[in-house]
């Protein structure tokens, strides 16, 4: 028997459960499906920049206050450092400072958040097929769901971006880049206080050690170039950390979109949001705020056309070619200016580029300042 709902929604990370809130507020029926059952682990940084913190309290009702006594925001730091393996290139304080969220706790907040306000949220089951025509959704274990509308908010690996028949797939995988992370304890590890970025290694990527409460966060991720082994390359940044590469196997890997954002994320009855659609900054990664933001405008948008019985994609669209993919041009334009001149001159141009303008660059990432041309940078969810 197939279950019908105003709209389906696949993924419960943080564009589902923010497109359930947008809808389930309003008094639809929505389902969240998700083949984890939650919390689950999630490999992620888990950074939140002042936009991010800004989106939840705003649209989400959420505060890091709030989001810490659930266990979600960890640790915090008002400061950061990029190097190389051979010396440190910038370092200094924030505007506004980094929260760091472990990922299980704040997905499963967000989602139960939904729940609450009447999401059905549906757990353990794998989508296996969608039509994107009809709005139906079929389960590996043939079970199926239909909705008016589909918002694909199910990851890199998208089940209903594989639906699509406009999507460059080419594209989406040439662009997508492998991330590796481990967690270490920060006990066998040593004091890290701020986020760390080390450059110059990589090509076209970068990697990270991350506070993480109890923990310690190191991984890398970048574009494959030139045949890149990814796994060797990991196993040599461990040991320049003073970490045992054996000591801690297996690693655990995920694709992060890396300037393969969708212009058009919108076919027939389904639209598509966070990592589905690609929709990660493309310099530095940022992915929770863009899965948020766009998991939000989604949710909207459908909500808009289910009261006027109209279509939600020129809502969404619209939306989104204003606030976000702007960004997400500027950025990936930024990212290849960076990247090439670090290959002609070396990793101190980027020293001397964040040195100049550290302020201002600090702002950009955090969302006050656009990505284009630094520009003071409006959100639309902060009017009115």
């Amino acid at each position: 028997m197939t279950q019908r709902y105003d709209a389906i929604i696949c993924g419960g990370g943080p564009a589902g459960s923010a497109a359930a809130l947008a809808l389930a507020r309003r008094g639809h029926a929505v389902a969240v499906l998700d083949r984890a059952r939650f919390p689950r682990p999630k490999l992620c940084g888990g950074l939140l920049t002042w936009k991010t913190v800004r989106l939840l309290e705003t649209a989400l009702g959420e505060t890091v206050d709030c989001l810490a006594r659930a266990g979600a925001v960890i640790h915090r730091s008002d400061r950061y450092v990029i190097r190389t393996f051979d010396k440190p290139l910038a370092e200094g304080a924030l505007p506004f400072p980094f929260h760091f969220v472990d990922r299980a706790a704040f997905d499963n907040h967000l989602l139960r958040k939904a729940e609450a306000e009447g999401a059905s949220v549906i757990q353990g089951v794998e989508a296996a097929s969608v039509d994107t025509e009809k709005g139906v959704v079929m389960a590996v274990d043939g079970r199926t769901w239909a909705g008016d509308w589909i918002i694909g908010a199910d990851g890199a690996n998208s089940v209903v971006r594989k639906a699509f028949a406009g999507v460059d797939r080419e594209r989406m995988r040439r662009l997508m880049a492998p991330a590796l992370e481990i967690a270490l304890p920060a006990a066998e590890f040593r004091p890290v206080a701020c986020p760390e970025l080390y450059v110059g290694f990589l090509d076209a990527g970068y990697g990270w050690v991350f506070p993480h409460g109890e923990a310690v966060v190191a991984g890398i991720c970048g574009l494959r170039r030139e045949k890149i082994n990814f796994s060797a390359m990991f196993k040599e940044y461990l040991e320049f950390l003073g970490v045992d590469p054996a000591a801690v196997r297996p690693f655990r890997g995920h694709p992060l979109p890396y300037g393969n954002y969708l212009e058009e994320p919108v076919e027939g009855r389904a639209l598509l949001a966070g990592d589905a659609a690609g929709l990660v900054e493309p310099l530095f990664g940022e992915g929770i705020f863009f899965s948020l933001c766009s998991g939000w405008y989604a949710g909207e948008a459908v909500a808009h056309g289910l009261a006027r019985r109209g279509d939600p994609g020129p809502v969404y669209l619209r939306r989104l070619h204003r606030q976000i993919l702007p960004e997400l041009r500027a950025s990936d334009r930024l990212r290849w200016l960076i990247f090439r001149a670090m290959r002609h001159t070396g990793p101190g141009s980027l020293g001397f580029f964040v040195n100049a303008a550290a302020r201002p660059l600090a702002e950009m990432v955090h969302g006050m300042r656009s990505y284009a041309w630094l520009r003071r940078k409006r959100w639309d969810f902060l009017e009115g």
